[in-house]
């Protein structure tokens, strides 16, 4: 533009180039994200859908074998997707008492995580505790699970007392799939809010050039 000796002609064609450029980024992400569409869809097919309307906002994907209903009555992780395509990890304490559990830890040979998240506690036929992992934990979590696949697995329940276990082979497997999805549907969510704004900045150009 700087090199057109009219200003009305360098105008334009400042615009034309802006516009231009905004539409290389819509472009871009549409190319991401079409191929992750059919991937999610296929992951999901392994996935249970549960949503109790009483009082949830959003439902969530859970793998067959991690639904809370077989698993009432022991120590377990159990992580599921959300229909607003959140991540998250539970830690189920049970047993006679309280250990008031802060945190989770994962040990696999000579690694070693340990996050801290919300616990809600209640007793019925035992004590019943559930520390949540929410986002970036809860993928941390998963990914340390992921990584670790051919290994055994402690986990270990952590407060004012401690329950420790090993995932099984299925349960890993559960859990390895669920991150698979967690990933997928994160990285959907963030192609679309992309193709939101580079589609809105594309609109912007296109209305200013009608004007």
């Amino acid at each position: 533009p700087r090199r057109v000796a009219h200003p009305r002609q360098a105008k334009a064609l400042k615009a034309t180039i802006a516009y231009r450029q905004s539409q290389q980024p819509l472009r871009y992400c549409d190319s991401l994200l079409q191929p992750l569409l059919p991937q999610a869809d296929e992951l999901l097919k392994q996935f249970r859908f549960e949503k109790n309307e009483s009082y949830e906002d959003h439902g969530q994907y859970v793998y067959r074998n991690l639904q809370t209903g077989w698993n009432t009555n022991r120590c377990f992780l159990q992580a599921y997707v959300s229909d607003d395509r959140k991540t998250l990890v539970k830690s189920y304490y049970y047993g006679a008492k309280a250990i008031h559990q802060t945190a989770v830890a994962l040990q696999a040979g000579d690694q070693e995580i340990e996050i801290q998240g919300q616990n809600h506690a209640f007793e019925v036929e035992g004590w019943h505790e559930i520390l949540t992992l929410t986002d970036e934990q809860a993928l941390e979590v998963l990914n340390f699970i992921s990584s670790h696949l051919g290994e055994r697995i402690r986990v270990t329940a952590k407060g004012n007392g401690k329950a420790a276990y090993y995932l099984s082979d299925s349960e890993k497997q559960a859990l390895d799939c669920t991150y698979q999805l967690g990933l997928t549907m994160r990285d959907i969510d963030q192609l679309e809010e992309q193709i939101r704004l580079a589609s809105q900045r594309v609109q912007h150009y296109e209305s200013k050039q009608q004007q």
